[in-house]
């Protein structure tokens, strides 16, 4: 039977890779690539239209997998003996919860003024001047996002790291 600390790091790897694989394949193959410059055609009201439903539908669930990486990543790292395993399950959680710290800090006022525009012009069309606001806003989105993506990888490859330098987690 696993240990409780083979449990919270299979969590916690299950977890980040959840979040980091999901975040890459959204940001470099899903709906974000279709908001960028030069990447498509879309009217930058449909760009936002989409960012907003992208948002709508992963700011919960991305969240909750960053929160559950860390705290997964903490027990499991407080029930390792000390040493150099347990540093690595301590990096990736310091990671994956300063995820939800950057995003807190960084992207949150960020998606609150792109939600605000977006439905401050729902169906309505956008002048020039806001349509260029909302194009930076969006790159500046893609460049934050870009690092939780990095400090999400770090957790990811903590959580790796660590279970395949760990006993193994069934024993038959």
């Amino acid at each position: 039977m696993p240990s409780p600390g083979h449990i919270a790091l299979v969590t916690g790897l299950v977890s980040t890779s959840y979040f980091t694989f999901g975040n890459i394949g959204a940001a470099y193959f899903g709906i974000m690539p279709l908001t960028a410059r030069g990447q498509t055609t879309l009217s930058v009201p449909d760009r936002l239209a989409l960012w907003d439903t992208f948002y709508s539908v992963s700011k919960f669930h991305m969240a909750s997998s960053t929160i559950i990486a860390g705290l997964s990543l903490s027990v499991s790292s407080y029930l390792t003996p000390a040493g150099s395993l347990r540093n690595l399950l301590a990096a990736g959680a310091v990671s994956g919860f300063t995820v939800a710290i950057f995003t807190v800090l960084f992207i949150l006022p960020l998606n609150n003024g792109l939600l605000a525009i977006s439905r401050a012009n729902s169906g309505k069309p956008m002048e020039e001047k806001q349509q260029q606001y909302v194009l930076a806003q969006l790159d500046q989105w893609r460049a934050l996002h870009r690092v939780r993506m990095a400090l999400g990888i770090i957790s990811w490859l903590a959580s790796t790291t660590a279970l395949l330098a760990s006993d193994p987690v069934i024993q038959f």
